[in-house]
């Protein structure tokens, strides 16, 4: 029979969780980067709209 060994399951599961924190740490940097932009921006700063009304 040819069964696979044990460890090739645990490298494979190995590397799908490396995966998904990888995935998570980089989807989580693109996130702050994007806040950080919004609020360098400017764009919830209206304040200056209504300031001769």
């Amino acid at each position: 029979m040819t069964d696979k060994p044990k460890t090739d399951h645990q490298n494979t599961r190995g590397k799908q969780i490396g995966l998904f924190i990888a995935k998570t740490i980089f989807y989580f940097a693109i996130l702050v980067v994007l806040v950080y932009l919004y609020s360098y921006s400017g764009i919830g700063g209206a304040s200056f709209i209504y300031k001769d009304f």
